[in-house]
């Protein structure tokens, strides 16, 4: 940041007299008058204020492209499998990334088509681009329940996959969740979903921070399952212990 020097402008004030002349005598000759030193500077004490930090500057995100690497990637309205399916795109659809979902899981993409949409993150290939660059975008219209995965000594656990289910059988309602780097999943379900859901483990990825190099756990992979009802549920964070 620039600073403008302070400008000091002296300006000198000249006083005249006039005499008036006696008819018989001449005036007397001037006496050249002594110059007034100036009054001497005060110094200036050093100042005491803070300097100011520059302001951050703002990183505007730049859109950039993925591919999808399957046939039949849904196209969501909102990040969760329970939401309505805006169209199934086959392997190798270029999409424009826009954000991202909390915990990353699910991106807000734009089709050639210039529809807007939810895909599942792991279902593109990033082409070079960190995903994370992008945006957190926070659904309209959606309820989100978390969950907090921890460990023996409180650490957190990423990599762990939860399923909220409904009811019991081969067609219930579901979805899932994977933990981040915080331990967190955030399930995102409609904003009428209601009534009791249990929330259990069901996978562990081998990029979790507690697998080892060729993805074995030695310790018990089931953190205890717990029901959930929901809306009110959906405004708390759930607890987990990986034992």
């Amino acid at each position: 940041m620039k600073g403008l020097g302070p400008a000091l402008l002296i300006a000198g004030l000249a006083a005249a007299c006039t005499m008036t002349a006696q008819p018989t005598a001449a005036p007397p000759a001037p006496e050249a008058s002594a110059p007034v030193p100036p009054p001497p500077l005060s110094p200036t004490p050093p100042s005491t204020a803070e300097p100011t930090a520059p302001a951050p500057t703002a990183t505007v995100f730049a859109p950039f492209n993925v591919a999808t690497w399957a046939d039949n990637v849904l196209l969501r309205s909102n990040p969760g499998y329970l939401f309505t399916r805006l169209a199934i795109m086959s392997d190798g659809t270029a999409l424009t990334v826009l954000g991202r979902s909390q915990g990353g899981e699910w991106l807000l993409v734009k089709t050639p088509a210039n529809q807007t949409g939810w895909v599942f993150a792991h279902l593109v290939e990033a082409q070079g681009h960190d995903l994370s660059q992008a945006p957190v975008v926070d659904p309209a219209d959606a309820l989100v329940v978390r969950g907090h995965v921890t460990d023996a000594n409180g650490s957190p656990v990423s990599g762990v996959q939860f399923a909220l289910v409904q009811g019991s059988g081969s067609n219930v309602p579901r979805t899932d969740a994977m933990t981040d780097e915080s331990g967190i999943f955030h399930a995102f379900m409609p904003p009428d979903t209601s009534g009791t859901w249990w929330v259990s483990y069901t996978a562990i990825s081998c990029e979790s921070n507690i697998m080892d190099a060729s993805c074995n756990w030695a310790g018990s992979p089931f953190p205890e399952g717990v029901y959930v009802e929901l809306p009110q549920g959906a405004n708390s964070t759930l607890e987990f212990g990986w034992k």
